[in-house]
């Protein structure tokens, strides 16, 4: 699954923008378009290297070569080829969750879902790198298989990679050139996909898809600014965790550095519950909820 949460890793959000107190002493009417000017702002200023769309800004076409966005929840939309239309990158989840499937015009897309900013330049520069380690390794067995062709015995036939009375040593020899050959071809797409942390994070969506089979349905799991692993529990999610664990609402975060856990930072308000733990934390945490779910 394409990691969507590492993307929009600290990026002001309109959810966010819409608690603040300078929105909530606006008029009713006033406030969404209020915050979503103030999350456009803060978003130039915290990464003004990468761009961002408003809602004003859908009068104009897209911008040459923009193949992903992330809207003003941090979601990511791509583009459909061949299209002028974007689509909604699914989060870790049933697809009961995910939102709208309907891909929408630039134009409708900006309406609807801006500020949109471009995703980090490391998501891009780590996207062509896997891009160019699949194309080398296909050019690679592209040659081993005009190798075969070239070395065949097998007359106006299909090539044939080994024949049965071939020499001990030169079948050999050439199963030892393969060997090498591939061996270099997979330590390369190794090294690209480990590399590749934009384009997934494996604790976060495991801990996401954990989160949604035991019924959390409104909590998420992201990165926070600090690379930490961050987790947002609804007031109800959060009472539903505390169950799990048997223990109540006010006891949970002890309760969680008792089996392991171990949360680092806990916020609990009247909205949202947050708390943010290591990464073997967050992997103990799945395993819990994992075991729960059993």
């Amino acid at each position: 699954m394409l990691n969507t949460t590492r993307l929009s890793d600290g990026l002001p959000t309109l959810e966010e923008a819409a608690q603040y107190r300078v929105v909530l002493e606006l008029p009713p009417d006033q406030r969404d378009a209020a915050a979503r000017v103030l999350v456009a702002r803060q978003r130039r200023e915290q990464a003004p290297g990468r761009r961002t769309w408003e809602a004003e800004d859908s009068l104009l076409p897209p911008p040459d070569g923009l193949i992903a966005v992330l809207d003003n929840k941090g979601d990511l939309w791509r583009s459909v080829p061949g299209t002028d239309t974007w689509r909604q990158v699914p989060r870790p989840g049933p697809a009961s969750n995910q939102g709208t499937s309907v891909p929408l015009p630039w134009p409708d897309f900006l309406q609807k879902h801006a500020p949109a900013s471009e995703p980090p330049g490391e998501w891009a520069q780590q996207r062509t790198d896997v891009i160019d380690v699949l194309r080398g390794t296909h050019a690679e067995l592209n040659r081993l298989l005009a190798d075969v062709a070239d070395d065949s015995r097998a007359g106006i036939g299909a090539p044939c990679v080994a024949e049965t009375d071939e020499d001990d040593d030169d079948l050999l020899d050439r199963a030892k050139r393969w060997a090498a050959r591939l061996t270099g071809a997979a330590d390369r797409l190794h090294a690209a996909v480990g590399a590749a942390e934009l384009l997934h994070d494996e604790v976060i969506t495991e801990l996401a898809r954990a989160l949604s089979d035991v019924g959390l349905s409104q909590s998420r799991a992201s990165r926070g600014p600090n690379g930490e692993v961050s987790v947002l529990l609804s007031p109800a999610d959060a009472d539903l965790l505390a169950g799990m664990m048997a223990v109540s609402a006010t006891l949970l975060p002890m309760n969680l550095q008792h089996v392991g856990v171990r949360p680092h930072c806990w916020f609990s308000g009247p909205r949202s519950t947050t708390m943010h733990l290591t990464d073997d934390g967050g992997r103990l945490l799945t395993k819990l909820l994992r075991g729960h779910r059993s």
